[in-house]
Formats: structure tokens, C-alpha cells, sequence
């Protein structure tokens, strides 16, 4: 594809999801789907640069209406992009806005305007607000910004970043040598051992694993580094009965029964049986099937799960929840979720921490994590839990994992005995995990 080409598929893609508002990742896939034609190399490109319209939002939308330029589309803030990130000039841009077939059509005044106005500037400028300088809504700047204090700009600009590929080697199937020269094998270059995560693995972006012979075997999952930190916190022993009760796609769950080596029984539930679809395939690729049982649930208060109270040696609860730790992958979150989503979300996860604590045996644990930044679905309520419930203990994460990396506190809290990941901090996703031991038998619920 010619490059104007190219920047005219970006705006179009952009100008779509605006307008639907509908998940950014699925936009794109709808684009793409419908457009077979078009290569894997401009599909990389044309994806790069619509999340990177996504990543430079607020800074554009603050450079548009700065130079008085009244129209906010596609169009536009691709012209600004150019001029602002990629330093384009004039001609440049002219030669792209042409109107040969498949290009944009050519520069109207306004427009030649607005570059002059803009060249010489760069995406940052001293009078942007702090929101507009993190790419956060208003409310979001204001809860992180009680969290990170003046640490929230490299915070943010931590997840304006994307993030490289992870991997989690399946010891079921060999182990993180075999999985390397398997993978270096068919030519996959650039591979570095995950710094936390033993069986974890990085790689470059726009690496396609699903063609790969480690992958077909079930040698590799594709899972970021904070979901495998997660996993490791659980303890998985073999010959424990393990509860994830909220398995989703069952990333987590193969890992447990990875740590178990394939030995005891996981019982993986959620509520999207299309999910735990998916879970049952990828089980069987890895050869965990044997360990896991998989069930669909109407929601946390089944009859099938209230039958087996204290029944499990550890309950893992990665609950629902905003996703906003996840925001180098999915950089249109923060834009499509709002209070009144996280109240929602809040009031569920109370509901289902309630559920999976009935679930644990005495001397059992009980694992709470979520991909969020906010205090509110994490410290907030896990100090609400711990304020209600007296036969839970909290586990200091040290205690399970002793050389864990220095946690990000909240103010005042360096005595949490929480984790809190971050991808400044640690090169991971946004992640939050609190482990309690059940310390008396307590009430169902």
C-alpha cells in the first residue's frame, strides 16, 4: 500500500470506532476482516499508528482546539500526529494527501493552516493540565494522582508505551531451554527471559506465536508477566483442590496446573460458557485436561458452588473489573470506562470476594487479584474484607515469595502486604494481588 493509502485506512478505522465507541481491538479485527487484501506488514503499521491516535488523544484534541482549528475527526488529528510526532513537514503531508485512489483527498486551506500553526511544536507543551498531559479523563487523573502523587506522570507514560510480547513456558510439556531453542528454531530472534515470572519469556512485538511449533504443541501460552506473577502467588501444590473462579479464557488455570505438575483437581468456572470454550481447547493443547474441570456458572451465588463450602485448599478470585491496568494494550479504556462502570464493578467484586471466601477450607488461602489501577476495586475493598472478616488473615506476599520485587505502595501503606505492578516499575501490566489464609471455619455465604 501506498502511504497515503495506508493513513487513509488509519483515519477511516478511527472515525469508525468514534463513532460506535465500541471496543478499539474490535473495530480493527472488523476492518481487517472485511479487507483481506491488505499485507501483514501495512496491517502492523495501519495498527500502530490508530492506537497511537488512541495513545496521543487528549494531547491532540489540547493542540487542535489550541490552534483553533474546529474539527476533531480522523482526518485531523492524523494531520496533527504527522506535524507533532512524526515531524512532518508541508510537502510531506501534501504528498500523502493527495487524492490518488485509496489516498486522502488533498489539503483544503484550513488544514494547510493548521500545519504551519503546528510545525516547529512538539506533543507536549508546559500549558497542557495534568490530565491532558497523562491522556486521563478529568476523574481518572484525580484518583491515580492520590495514588502515584508526582510519580503519576512516568507512571502514565509507562502505559503510553505498548507492551512486548510475554510468554509462559508450560512445564507440562518441557521446560524454558526446550521452549528457547524451539522458538529460536523457527527463526524467532530477540528473546529474553521475563525478569520475575521463572517460566516466563519476552519478545519483541508483532511476533505471530500461533505458527510456531512451540505453540502447537502446547509448549508456550502467550500471558503477560503480572498474570504468571499472579499464578505463583496462588502456591499451587500438587494434590490441592483449587477453585479459579472466575477462569475467563483459563490463562491462570493452566498455570496452576502447570505448578502441580497435572497432579490434583482445579475447578475452573465463569459465567461466559463461549470463554470456558476456549479454556477446554486450550487445556487440551497444553495436557492439563486431566486436572481441570470446567463449569459454567449463572453468577457467584450458583447452587453448584454454594455446595462446596470450605471445601477448597485455595480459592482464586481474579475478578471482573475495569481493566485499566492493561492500558498498553488496550490504550481506549481509559476513554470508555467511567464512575458509574467502576461503582458497578465494585459492588460485583464485594459480592464475589464474599463468595470465593466461603469457598476456602480452614488453613486454606484465598487470592484476590484484578488488572486495575484503582485503589478503589483494590486497597479500598480488600480493606473493607479485612475489616469484616476476622477468620481471614492477611499473607504478606514476601512470606509466599521472598525475593518478589519492591511493591508500589499507597501513601502511607508500606506496611501493605499487598503487590502492586506496574509496567514503570516492573515492566508488567497493571496488577493487583492480595492472598489471605483462612484462619477459623466462619459462616457460608
Amino acid at each position: 500500500m501506498k502511504p497515503g493509502a495506508r493513513l487513509a485506512a488509519v483515519i477511516e478505522i478511527y472515525d469508525g470506532w468514534t463513532h460506535t465507541r465500541d471496543d478499539a481491538d474490535r473495530v480493527i479485527s472488523g476492518y481487517f476482516g472485511t479487507r483481506r487484501y491488505i499485507g501483514g506488514g501495512d496491517r502492523r503499521e495501519i495498527g500502530e499508528r490508530f492506537y497511537d491516535l488512541i495513545r496521543y488523544q487528549a494531547r491532540l484534541g489540547w493542540w487542535l482546539a489550541e490552534a483553533g482549528y474546529e474539527n476533531q475527526d480522523g482526518r485531523a488529528r492524523m494531520i496533527a500526529a504527522l506535524v507533532l510526532k512524526d515531524g512532518r513537514s508541508l510537502d510531506d503531508i501534501n504528498d500523502m494527501f493527495n487524492g490518488d485512489q485509496f489516498c486522502p483527498d488533498p489539503l483544503h486551506p484550513a488544514e494547510r493552516h493548521l500545519i504551519n500553526k503546528l510545525t516547529g511544536q512538539e506533543l507536549d507543551h508546559d500549558a497542557q493540565s495534568g490530565a491532558v498531559k497523562t491522556e486521563l479523563p478529568k476523574w481518572l487523573y484525580a484518583e491515580l494522582l492520590k495514588l502515584h502523587h508526582e510519580h503519576l506522570p512516568a507512571e502514565m507514560a509507562a502505559y503510553n508505551q505498548p507492551a512486548k510480547l510475554d510468554l509462559r513456558v508450560n512445564t507440562l510439556r518441557g521446560s524454558v531451554d526446550s521452549a528457547i531453542r524451539s522458538l529460536e528454531k523457527d527463526g524467532i530472534k530477540g528473546i529474553e527471559r521475563a525478569t520475575y515470572a521463572p517460566n516466563g519469556l519476552r519478545l519483541p512485538l508483532g511476533l505471530n506465536m500461533l505458527v510456531t511449533a512451540a505453540y502447537k504443541d502446547g509448549l508456550i501460552e502467550i500471558q503477560d508477566e503480572a498474570s504468571q506473577i499472579c499464578v505463583k502467588l496462588v502456591d499451587a501444590q500438587p494434590g490441592m483442590k483449587i477453585l479459579d473462579m472466575c477462569a475467563g479464557g483459563g490463562g491462570k488455570t493452566l498455570g496452576l496446573a502447570a505448578d502441580m505438575r497435572g497432579r490434583g483437581r482445579i475447578l475452573a468456572c465463569d459465567t461466559h460458557g463461549a470463554r470456558l470454550d476456549n479454556a477446554r481447547k486450550r487445556a487440551k493443547r497444553a495436557g492439563a485436561g486431566d486436572c481441570i474441570q470446567l463449569r459454567s456458572i449463572a453468577d457467584e451465588r450458583d447452587s453448584w458452588l454454594r455446595n462446596k463450602s470450605g471445601f477448597f485448599d485455595r480459592v482464586l478470585l481474579d475478578v471482573p473489573c475495569s481493566g485499566l491496568g492493561t492500558l498498553r494494550r488496550n490504550p481506549a479504556l481509559r476513554w470508555r470506562i467511567g464512575q458509574r462502570d467502576i461503582r458497578a464493578l465494585t459492588l460485583q467484586q464485594s459480592k464475589i470476594l464474599k463468595a470465593g471466601a466461603a469457598r476456602v477450607t480452614k488453613g486454606g488461602r484465598l487470592i484476590y487479584a484484578t488488572c486495575s489501577i484503582l485503589p478503589e476495586e483494590n486497597e479500598r475493598l480488600i480493606e473493607t474484607f479485612m475489616r469484616d472478616r476476622k477468620d481471614f488473615k492477611a499473607v504478606p506476599i514476601r512470606e509466599i515469595w521472598p525475593d518478589a520485587p519492591a511493591s508500589v505502595p499507597v501513601p502511607g501503606g508500606k506496611d501493605k502486604p499487598w503487590l502492586r505492578l506496574s509496567p514503570n516499575m516492573h515492566g508488567t501490566d497493571g496488577f493487583f494481588v492480595a492472598v489471605f489464609e483462612r484462619t477459623a471455619k466462619g459462616n457460608k455465604g
